[in-house]
């Protein structure tokens, strides 16, 4: 994002608009992070809809398999893990 910024102000030399640095900063970042941000909007649909749900959530999430996808998408800011047989 800060690159973004920093081109949008042509290095310093030009004051934009917050609408400008809203536009910049949001379009870059939605093609960044938006899949991320998805797949985190349907597992919440998915699994916090009762009880029985959260808990097979909970027991999906004892599995080393899923810690280390979850661990690998927050390191790298994206979804991770294509391979689950593995």
């Amino acid at each position: 994002a800060a690159e973004a910024i920093v081109k949008l102000t042509q290095g310093g030399t030009v004051l934009p608009t917050q609408r400008e640095i809203e536009d910049t900063y949001l379009r870059d970042y939605d093609m960044a992070y938006g899949a991320t941000y998805a797949v985190l909007d349907i597992l919440q649909q998915v699994f916090y809809r009762s009880n029985p749900a959260r808990e097979a959530f909970v027991e999906m999430c004892e599995s080393e398999y899923v810690q280390q996808v979850t661990f690998d998408s927050y390191l790298y800011k994206k979804v991770q893990g294509n391979d689950p047989v593995s």
